[in-house]
């Protein structure tokens, strides 16, 4: 398949499949890109005439043998209207050119410079800056990308050198913070924020957003998406929205 070197698609994911789920139709003249498979998602792509969908997050085949009705109207929908599903999940959070968190940083001006384990796996990516930013500038630009309900802790440097994102649920576990103030971070991107998250970071002294789980995973499929038009210009890309402000 077109995409499965290119994403390195043998890596082990631990949590949701990555590649060729469904194969539908051999004729393509339309792909939808999103975030997240459903059968909603389904019915949009095939109200624009989509032959295959590619998502962010796709789901697994269930742990045992037991009827899961939301797994198989899933599959089913797919199967009966032809439709072919791929699913990039670690491989579109890692990926060092056009994965969620290389495309945070890059947008906020960042040079991405190493992954960053996450759970002891390099689901995010460290950037820093050449010249310091205003953090106040990163969160206006950030703004236009991010949740209407995204979380602002202001307590770190006004003036941000180190940045790190870790896109979707990436909020740091207690045992991480030490880390986090050795390296000198000064920003921390995620799109999910914990409880305890708030006092960690302000006695860590580290400013940090938490921009909605499903607007920190728009990056890497959009940027997917840009990577199709520019090599098959011959099939029509298509951005199926379903917006989530989690």
């Amino acid at each position: 398949m077109f995409f499965d070197p290119k994403l390195d698609v043998e890596k082990v994911d631990p949590y949701m499949t990555n590649g060729l789920m469904i194969k539908g139709s051999d004729q393509i003249e339309n792909i939808g890109f999103a975030v997240s498979a459903s059968v909603e998602l389904f019915k949009l792509a095939k109200q624009n005439n989509c032959q295959v969908v590619i998502v962010h997050h796709s789901f697994n085949l269930p742990k045992t043998n037991n009827y899961d009705y939301i797994f198989q109207e899933r599959f089913a929908y797919l199967i009966k209207n032809n439709l072919s599903l791929f699913a990039y999940h670690f491989l579109l959070d890692a990926h060092p050119e056009i994965g969620n968190n290389v495309s945070i940083l890059k947008t906020i001006g960042a040079t991405p410079d190493k992954p960053f384990l996450h759970h002891g796996n390099p689901w995010g990516y460290t950037g820093i800056f050449h010249r310091p930013r205003p953090v106040s500038d990163l969160k206006k630009i950030l703004s236009s990308y991010f949740s209407p309900r995204s979380v602002y802790y202001d307590f770190g440097s006004q003036s941000v050198k180190k940045v790190v994102a870790v896109s979707g649920k990436g909020a740091p576990l207690a045992s991480s913070m030490s880390d986090l103030i050795n390296d000198k971070v000064d920003l921390y991107i995620t799109g999910e924020v914990h409880e305890w998250n708030r006092e960690l970071f302000r006695e860590a002294g580290i400013n940090f957003i938490a921009g909605g789980h499903y607007h920190t995973e728009m990056f890497g499929i959009k940027a997917l998406l840009e990577k199709l038009k520019k090599d098959l210009p011959q099939i029509t890309p298509l951005w199926l929205d379903l917006t989530n402000e989690v």
